[in-house]
């Protein structure tokens, strides 16, 4: 039988004749808020093209697969995607989307059957994950009954209908869709103790109070990134551990002298995109690490951020307290809402840095990494601006 056909669907890859069953879905607003996390501006011809030309782009480079879902009446009755494909660490996600009046009809179990046996037995990826958006209980059930297991849920994500949503996090391993099991049979937010440690947090102290200079706050001075702090930093691959942590990989032998487009693009605060850096300076004014912003989505007012503290200034604090002001600046002057972090399960270091800074895991997201010949966890923290407001016992504006 053909591989991508069973007795309720057959899949094909989208083309540039689905532009019209696009523009039709995409009127249907309580189906497209689950992905595009909000109301959507009207949709036009040349909108319903541009996903079409989209998704085309993405089959072409290998970087998403869009498949039509189509019944034996010949109807597209949906649509699937295979996205976020990361063939180092054997792990990406799936998306499917059936349209209004051909719900319930068992179209979405059998296309995932289809996807899941590609994913596993011809791609080789280990782990395939999915998200839901708080309220869709429909969407939540279904992923369920396909064999995934929650891996987390992060409060607060998205801000729509006038309120914030969360969304959930699940995923299916491998091991479990050949065994036909769920490894967990219950649906608990999996929690995780690294990072914890009977030290008490350190006292939070405000920052640019009694008139002192703002980014100048415990010790530490936040500055600029200059060409030389770059250079510094490409040492980080004589660091393996470092590399491991910071980038999930282990680089390749060489060293740097120049910098990078990525990098002379953000000298001189020239963020012009959703990341901000800063280089983390002691009170001598000596360069002992970064710390960057990014992924600065201003309408759902969300952020994350990572930091490299060089290794002969590690264990002095630096990283707390460069966090602590960067949080400050996000929630109190850029109008941000949440922080959200992943970290690898044996980064014991940065996620006691959250921990202190009053950050909690929201889940664990399982054999999420690659390194050393072995799957690692991924554990996920967040920390909301209220959140923050209560832990630093702040009870109105940040600066009473």
């Amino acid at each position: 039988m053909y591989f991508w056909e069973n007795e309720k669907v057959i899949l094909r890859m989208v083309d540039s004749s689905d532009a019209s069953v696009f523009e039709e879905h995409l009127k249907d607003t309580v189906g497209r808020m689950q992905s595009d996390h909000g109301i959507a501006l009207p949709s036009t011809p040349q909108t319903a093209a541009d996903m079409v030309n989209y998704a085309l782009e993405g089959i072409d480079e290998g970087e998403e697969l869009w498949f039509a879902i189509m019944n034996h009446e010949e109807e597209m009755v949906g649509y699937a995607v295979i996205d976020w494909m990361n063939e180092r660490m054997a792990n990406t996600q799936i998306n499917i989307n059936i349209f209004e009046g051909f719900r319930r009809c068992g179209y979405a179990t059998s296309a995932a059957g289809i996807l899941m046996e590609y994913v596993f037995y011809e791609r080789r990826f280990h782990k395939l994950g999915c998200c839901v958006l708080e309220g869709n209980e429909a969407g939540n059930e279904f992923v369920k009954s396909i064999g995934f297991s929650l891996d987390g849920f992060r409060s607060e994500m998205f801000y729509t209908n006038g309120r914030y949503v969360g969304e959930y996090y699940y995923s299916i391993l491998e091991d479990e869709f050949e065994a036909g099991i769920r490894r967990r049979d219950n649906y608990d937010i999996p929690d995780s103790d690294i990072g914890r440690t009977d030290i008490p947090a350190d006292k939070p102290v405000r920052p640019g109070m009694n008139g002192s200079y703002f980014w100048n706050y415990d010790g530490i001075i936040l500055r600029d990134m200059t060409e030389e702090d770059y250079i510094k930093n490409h040492e980080m691959i004589y660091d393996t551990q470092s590399c491991v942590f910071f980038d999930s990989d282990v680089k390749l032998p060489k060293f740097e002298e120049e910098l990078s487009d990525h990098e002379k693009a953000h000298l001189n605060f020239n963020c012009d995109d959703d990341r901000i850096e800063f280089a983390v300076c002691n009170e001598e004014g000596e360069y002992v690490g970064c710390i960057n912003v990014c992924g600065l989505d201003r309408k759902n007012g969300k952020f994350s951020y990572s930091n490299y503290t060089l290794k002969a200034h590690r264990g002095k604090g630096y990283a707390t307290k460069a966090l602590r002001l960067i949080l400050w600046y996000c929630f109190m002057e850029l109008r941000m809402h949440k922080m959200i972090c992943c970290v690898n399960d044996e980064n014991n270091g940065s996620a006691a840095v959250m921990r202190k800074v009053g950050c909690h895991v929201e889940g664990v997201m399982r054999d999420n990494e690659y390194y050393h010949g072995k799957f690692v966890d991924a554990v996920m923290f967040g920390i909301s601006k209220e959140e923050f407001m209560k832990f630093n016992g702040l009870h109105g504006e940040w600066n009473e």
